[in-house]
């Protein structure tokens, strides 16, 4: 099996395929963005993606739902939660009065801005958390600091110089498994739907909400993104906790089908949570 993450080595994204797929005989594969991962799927190379979706504390990953809601081959089989620790990695032998920069990527900035300040560092953006470690490594700087994950120390080489320097301690990132074509899955727990409205009206989400409600069905997640087609307008991604042969979850899709809002099935699957490694 050919499983693609977002790189490079060391990411959380590596960490959460790694982890998942431990024991399964899966070959992992980097790739620079997400939009490059998700057509690998896309176009058969690779078997299954894992990339993430949304953070405690940045919200949802726009990429992501963006790529789901545009191809209809990809379908989310899988759900990875990961508890995300950040930490400041240096070279061995640096201390914290050494530290004049701060090297991360802008969620990992986001989340650690309390310390980043009482440390008085600069702020140095990079593309991902595992890149901005990997550059410290290489530059042999000792007054610089990448923030990135216990993962990343152990994958790159570098030591922890503070540990859990991010704002909220409940921090987590949710990942998706996904798929080329719908694999209906047997005894699974949620079901992840995509809602185009067929018109504005006052309440409208409240209304589509409500349905749920009155079938005893617990939405666990609710986003929504533009349809890109006039301003103002919006779909719904919803993630119902049941599986899709339930049958209230099939009463939803059905009566909101009838009502004539459009509704695209997006996944089918189970959860998986990893706490700290």
């Amino acid at each position: 099996m050919r499983v693609g993450y977002l790189g490079p080595k060391g990411t959380f994204s590596e960490e959460a395929a790694t982890r998942y797929y431990q024991g399964q005989e899966a070959e992992l594969l980097a790739f620079t963005t997400l939009y490059d991962v998700l057509d690998e799927v896309q176009e058969g190379r690779i078997d299954t993606a894992v990339v993430p979706i949304e953070n405690t504390i940045e919200g949802p990953i726009n990429m992501t739902l963006d790529s789901l809601s545009e191809s209809a081959d990809l379908f989310v089989q899988g759900e990875i939660v990961l508890s995300v620790a950040q930490h400041l990695l240096a070279l061995p032998g640096t201390t914290l009065a050494d530290i004049r920069e701060i090297w991360s990527i802008a969620p990992a900035i986001a989340q650690c801005r309390r310390f980043i300040r009482a440390q008085k560092a600069t702020v140095v953006h990079f593309d991902s958390t595992a890149a901005a470690a990997a550059k410290l490594k290489e530059s042999g700087r000792r007054d610089v600091g990448a923030i990135a994950s216990e993962w990343a120390a152990a994958q790159i080489g570098l030591e922890i110089l503070a540990s859990g320097i991010q704002e909220t301690v409940e921090n987590h990132t949710r990942f998706v498994v996904v798929t080329r074509g719908q694999n209906w899955l047997n005894d699974t727990r949620k079901t992840m739907l995509l809602i185009a409205p067929n018109e504005e009206h006052v309440g409208l989400l409240a209304s589509i909400v409500y349905i749920f409600a009155a079938l005893n069905l617990n939405l666990t997640w609710i986003e929504s993104r533009p349809t890109r087609q006039r301003l103002g307008t919006y779909q719904f991604y919803l993630d119902a906790e049941a599986s899709l042969d339930d049958d209230s979850m099939q009463k939803a899709i059905s009566i909101l089908s009838t009502l004539g809002h459009s509704v695209r099935i997006l996944g089918n699957y189970g959860s998986c949570v990893l706490t700290p490694h």
